[in-house]
């Protein structure tokens, strides 16, 4: 199955990790959830420490560690992306479902698109098998324009 994602549908995402975290018996904080929410509502990749200020209320001040562990919880759930390029994170259009995408970044307003080709991942996870190696999963970052970059 092919996914080409190109909104953040937020309120979707946020009640599939509420259903996730409740069926698994795992802690929704509202730190995670508010990190998922700040993620989730960007279709530009956000770094740690732009999600840090983003999430920081005043007069209290949250510590990077605690926005990390947030980051590396939806992560491992399946609900973030980690762009390895940029060292920074998107929120996955279609958590709960097949994975192996790839993400087209544009260049000239940081846009993420997220698409997911299985044929592509199988691909990758066939070379890997015919040259005995165990594929684990794989990350491809493809740079160029978005539609709305071009046309300007």
């Amino acid at each position: 199955m092919n996914f080409d994602c190109t909104t953040r549908p937020v309120q979707r995402i946020l009640a599939d990790a509420e259903e996730y975290c409740q069926r698994a018996a795992l802690r929704l904080t509202e730190g995670r959830r508010h990190i998922l929410a700040v993620v989730a509502g960007s279709e530009r990749a956000v770094k740690a420490y732009d999600l840090l200020n983003a999430v920081t209320d005043p007069g209290k001040k949250v510590m990077p560690p605690t926005v990390y562990r947030a980051l590396d919880f939806w992560i491992t759930h399946g609900f973030i992306h980690r762009i390895e390029s940029l060292n920074a994170f998107i929120a996955c259009d279609h958590p709960l479902r097949s994975h192996g995408c790839q993400m087209l970044i544009c260049t000239d307003c940081g846009r993420v698109i997220e698409v997911c080709q299985a044929e592509l991942r199988d691909h990758f996870r066939e070379t890997a098998a015919a040259n005995g190696f165990l594929y684990d999963h794989s990350v491809l970052e493809i740079y160029g324009r978005c539609p709305d970059c071009q046309s300007m």
